[in-house]
């Protein structure tokens, strides 16, 4: 009983950490609206740590490019928060908070993958793949593509839980790609300045004819 409830109060403490500023990835675990449009919740992020933001009337809280309250959000969402720091220092506010697209993508006659056809508000805010180039893959693991580029020698691009791969036009995976092979990236800069990848093209890759 004893070992019980020490662990209910370390996960009290987990759950209290204030998030980082930055895009922030998680699934919501607990929302508390101390008005209808403010309050707290805890999200559970990509490496096992439960973190605390506030939101309030100024958070833009979007589902499938629609404006929502914070009512419409439920525990098990996964959410996408571009946090900063604004009540005290080090404490976490959102400033947006979208609800991912969980639906699986479409492929459509000809191969054309349907990637969403409007924009966000967190892509219009920070552009999602307005970088283009093309590379050598050195090394990879799931987080990271390292490439040969001719212009800018090794370049470090990351890879988000969202990048979509294509081969020779056809959705593919990460596990199909192979070290030494050339590809085309579209990318964009986060918050820290470093680039993710949105989209990993290689194989046959469609271009502009030659007369």
């Amino acid at each position: 009983m004893r070992v019980f409830i020490v662990y209910i109060f370390a996960a009290g403490l987990l759950a209290q950490q204030q998030g980082p500023r930055g895009v922030l990835r998680g699934e919501l675990v607990e929302l508390r609206a101390a008005a209808k449009s403010s309050g707290d919740f805890d999200f559970l992020a990509s490496a096992g740590v439960i973190y605390r933001c506030a939101f309030d009337a100024h958070t833009y809280l979007e589902r499938d490019s629609q404006r929502i309250g914070a009512a419409a959000i439920r525990a098990g969402d996964k959410l996408e928060i571009i946090a900063d720091h604004k009540y005290a220092p080090g404490s976490c506010y959102a400033r947006t908070i979208r609800v991912a697209d969980n639906r699986p993508v479409v492929v459509n006659p000809g191969y054309r993958i349907n990637l969403r056809p409007h924009r966000t508000t967190v892509e219009q805010m920070f552009p999602r793949g307005n970088l283009t180039f093309a590379g050598v893959v050195l090394r990879m693991n799931p987080e990271l593509l390292v490439l040969r580029t001719r212009q800018d020698g090794e370049k470090h691009v990351l890879l988000r839980q969202d990048t979509r791969y294509m081969d020779s036009g056809l959705p593919s995976d990460l596990p199909r790609l192979a070290v030494n092979t050339r590809v085309f990236i579209r990318a964009g800069r986060n918050l820290e300045n470093d680039l993710e990848a949105f989209q990993v093209i290689w194989g046959e890759i469609p271009g502009p004819k030659t007369q």
